[in-house]
């Protein structure tokens, strides 16, 4: 059976802002990888400095599309509108690559295997010019996301449906406004968090090169960054999503006796070992209306890890495929 969630095609965001000595050499990374399959927009955050002159020879490919904002709306303002005018599909995964930086050899194909796995969030390590080290790192097992330390890196993927009833003031600051600081941590937490830990991988290879200047935000922005990253830790946590998943189960319960109550950890172990992790599953049980109230406490629920029961009156259910 092949996953509902198996990616459907690679959408790459590049936004940008003053960024006319860096986004020739950005651009010509991602066109020497060997992934070639791709849509690719430049968002620009309202430069005066050429950016524009320097992004137009790529607009010959079809791949390549260009936008840029009227006025400025910081980081997560012309993140937010690139990915609303990119409209991804639910499979689809996107990547952010930032202007100034570059991808090393086989990045994309790599994130693409590990979206094909099942992962709806991956990351890898990069290298930093001028330095040894790398913020890199693997999730810790059984810490809340919001406690973790920042360890995403920068080649940061997800897929499309993640996007989809994401909070809009989840990606805000104290003020209300788009973050103009700490950005990725606000929409990458929410997103790990919204897919499950489980669904969540890291490469721990070094497939990206950050490139550091006056205008990284962790120097421009310094005291902002600091001050988002405290209000954004101190967020309550957001549920896991239920509407996607990777493979769907239907159970027909006429009387209501052929689930027992007592006995879902079972069933959902059962069910988790038909499908590979990190696959998620949900099993619609179908029962008769007059049946809801009785079942209406184990409904909704996670059975086991990846494994959701959802309640379907038997009047509602329409025919689902695997």
């Amino acid at each position: 059976m092949r996953s509902a969630l198996s990616p459907t095609g690679l959408a790459l965001v590049v936004p940008c802002r003053h960024c006319a000595a860096f986004i020739g050499p950005c651009l010509d990374s991602i066109l020497a990888q060997d992934h070639a399959h791709w849509r690719l927009l430049v968002a620009d955050d309202a430069s005066t400095d050429g950016t524009a002159d320097a992004v137009r020879p790529y607009l010959d490919d079809p791949r390549i599309r260009w936008r840029s904002l009227p006025a400025r709306a910081g980081l997560m303002g012309n993140t937010r509108d690139a990915l609303a005018r990119l409209d991804p599909a639910p499979a689809e995964v996107v990547a952010i690559v930032d202007g100034d930086d570059t991808l090393l050899p086989g990045a994309l194909a790599r994130i693409m295997r590990e979206h094909a796995r099942g992962y709806d969030v991956v990351w890898t390590d990069m290298e930093i010019e001028g330095r040894r080290g790398s913020t890199g790192r693997a999730l810790l097992p059984g810490v809340p996301v919001r406690q973790q330390l920042w360890c995403l890196s920068q080649l940061r993927s997800f897929k499309g449906y993640l996007l989809r009833g994401l909070p809009p003031d989840r990606l805000c600051d104290p003020s209300g406004g788009p973050c103009r600081a700490a950005g990725d941590l606000a929409l990458y937490f929410a997103l790990i968090e919204r897919a499950g830990v489980a669904k969540a991988s890291f490469v721990p290879e070094r497939l990206y090169r950050y490139r550091e200047h006056a205008g990284n935000n962790c120097r421009a922005l310094r005291a902002e960054q600091l001050d988002n990253n405290r209000h954004l830790r101190a967020l309550p946590p957001l549920a896991m999503q239920t509407e996607f998943f990777d493979f769907t189960e239907t159970l027909t319960d006429p009387d209501g006796s052929a689930l027992d109550k007592l006995g879902l950890r079972e069933f959902g172990q059962a069910v988790r070992e038909r499908h590979p992790r990190p696959h998620s599953v949900c099993v619609r049980h179908v029962i008769p209306r007059a049946l809801e109230d009785s079942w209406r406490a184990y409904h909704g629920l996670w059975i086991a890890e990846g494994v959701y029961l959802e309640g379907v009156p038997q009047d509602a259910a329409a025919p689902q495929s695997d």
